[in-house]
């Protein structure tokens, strides 16, 4: 093993053998004074996984198929330099040994335009993450699900689990599990289901609840901001001096906890993020769709497709209604009708790869808050198996780089760093549950949502009770803050009658969005399919008062302030 030859020490101890199924084992190396951590389903695996790791962070080497595929095994990038000095242990509290390097700080040298780094794929278009950091943003990710579902065995089964990480203050936001969509019986008028309960599509709307707590609290500032510049500050000077006289020090103002700024140059009445935020989304497994079509095992050089032209390449897939898999759009039935749908016609959802595509051009942030902040895009993702640099990268934005044109400012086409995690999960061959579960940091609970009717499931309340990631739901707080944006207002001040023409009214979302689908159109991989129009003309419906005081609570527990450094606890807290 290349390891004990660099490093004749090196010391393995099994430690857990109760792992759930796609990890039981872990197995931890001891280098000198460091620890790294593997897991596995076997004791090989996990011990192979513990070594990589044990030279990703040491001697800088990269496992990533990214790199195998042109050189075999080498160095990285060498961002943040090619020592190892002293990393936390492996194993304990959640720490992640990242080689000595701040894992926040190993970001400081990635642009937010994909053009910093040296690791590129075969077009030199696609930059490498640090092997380090992409396990860290993995391990995050499954520690926080084990976390937040501890002593839940029922619905901590999963097959899919996906979640975002946020750095500034390398904290997960969001992780999900899922791998079911909303039949067609359950389609809602009122925007009360979830339609897509795949768990990278979950993650990324818990990210959207994120965002709506950040303008929310950004409201709440900008208010205690305007109320004390109307005072003229004697009551508070009298406490200051009073304080003073006794020996203590004035309370010091809190900072910012907004991950959003409004830009001071007057270039754009929209936020954006502050700078040095980027979201990396991990998924343990190549989602479904394009990137997934390829055998793990093919002979093919791993960085070239011999065959980019083939017709099954890059086509526009859709999800099969009450089964696993994908098909082509140009084997679907076209256009969707609600009545349709009714009399049995399949429910149709485009695929996880197609939808990352998407946000890789619209943003992560959707139509509704378009209106008040700018495209988020993505940093990074990471796989935790199932990685083919070619048809991952094809699939995510490959396949319209030669044919997207016209996009309005400030969209663009975004092309995420790619990288597989070392410690792989193995296939699973389970039967995937009929339920998805998502966690939002800063609220109270874990919501577990029926994948086949949108909705939550019986917990002693109500079982017909919308989940908080619902278009509904959305719609409300989007409602409420629009109103409460401090001056200069954004673009849309006000919701429109419906749903459907509050996200219209957002011309340079929707013109992207037209030069996307044209886009997939012109290199004929299909046309992007839509759900019943009917879905989207619901009204907004006002909260209840018990669903008020929910959401009322969930905000009084706050939002763990950007860049802590120390991860969020459950609830938040």
């Amino acid at each position: 093993m290349l390891l004990h030859e660099l490093f004749t020490d090196a010391h393995f101890e099994c430690v857990s053998t109760d792992g759930l199924q796609h990890s039981k084992f872990t197995v931890v190396v001891s280098v000198d004074t460091q620890r790294f951590e593997g897991t596995g389903p076997s004791k090989k695996m996990a011990k192979n996984a513990a070594a990589k790791a044990a030279l990703a962070s040491l001697c800088n080497i990269s496992f990533s198929p990214l790199q195998q595929a042109k050189f075999g095994v080498m160095n990285s990038s060498g961002i943040g330099g090619g020592g190892g000095g002293g990393g936390g242990p492996g194993t304990g509290g959640g720490g992640l040994n990242t080689g000595g390097l701040n894992p926040v700080a190993m970001m400081g040298g990635f642009g937010s335009n994909g053009d910093l780094g040296q690791c590129c794929d075969h077009q030199g278009k696609n930059v490498e993450l640090p092997q380090t950091f992409a396990d860290s943003v993995g391990k995050l990710v499954i520690e926080k699900f084990n976390e937040v579902m501890k002593g839940n065995d029922v619905y901590s089964r999963r097959k899919v689990l996906a979640g975002i990480v946020m750095t500034q203050g390398y904290d997960v936001q969001c992780p999900a599990t899922g791998t079911k969509c909303v039949s067609g019986e359950h389609m809602s008028v009122t925007g009360s289901v979830i339609n897509d309960s795949h768990a990278e599509i979950i993650a990324r709307r818990g990210l959207l609840d994120f965002f709506y707590t950040q303008l929310d609290q950004h409201c709440k500032q900008a208010a205690a901001a305007a109320a004390a510049s109307t005072n003229n500050g004697n009551n508070n000077n009298t406490v200051a001096q009073q304080n003073g006289k006794n020996g203590e020090q004035p309370e010091a103002a809190e900072p910012e906890p907004s991950i959003f700024v409004r830009p001071t140059d007057g270039s754009s009445k929209l936020y954006r993020l502050k700078d040095g935020i980027y979201f990396h989304l991990y998924i343990n497994t190549a989602p479904c769709g394009d990137a997934r079509v390829f055998s793990p095992h093919e002979n093919d050089n791993m960085d070239v497709d011999k065959h980019p032209n083939r017709k099954a390449r890059g086509q526009l897939r859709t999800k099969v209604e009450s089964g696993e898999g994908t098909i082509p759009v140009k084997s679907s039935e076209g256009i969707q009708t609600w009545d349709g749908v009714l009399q049995g016609q399949r429910l149709l959802t485009m695929s996880c790869s197609d939808k990352i595509s998407r946000w890789n051009v619209l943003g992560l942030q959707g139509s509704l808050l378009a209106s008040v902040i700018e495209p988020i895009y993505l940093h990074s993702i990471v796989l935790g198996s199932l990685l083919h640099p070619a048809h991952m990268y094809r699939a995510i934005c490959g396949r319209v780089e030669n044919s997207i044109q016209g996009l309005p400012p400030p969209y663009r086409l975004n092309k995420p760093r790619l990288a597989l995690m070392t410690s792989a999960e193995s296939r699973n061959q389970t039967k995937p549950p009929n339920f998805s579960i998502n966690w939002v940091i800063g609220c109270l609970e874990v919501e577990i949502v029926n994948s086949f009717t949108g909705k939550l499931i019986n917990n002693n309340t109500n079982t017909n009770k919308m989940s908080r990631l619902s278009k509904q739901s959305f719609y409300r707080r989007y409602a409420a803050i629009i109103e409460r944006l401090p001056e200069p207002a954004p673009v849309l001040r006000e919701v429109l009658p419906t749903y459907y023409e509050t996200k219209m009214a957002v011309p340079e979302y929707q013109q992207a969005k037209k030069e996307l689908f044209a886009a997939f159109a012109k290199e004929d991989l299909g046309d992007w399919l839509k759900k019943p129009i009917e879905q989207d003309q619901f009204t907004l419906i006002p909260p209840k008062p018990e669903e008020l005081a929910l959401v009322q609570q969930a905000g009084n527990n706050g939002v763990a302030p950007v860049g802590n450094g120390n991860g969020p606890t459950q609830g938040g807290k």
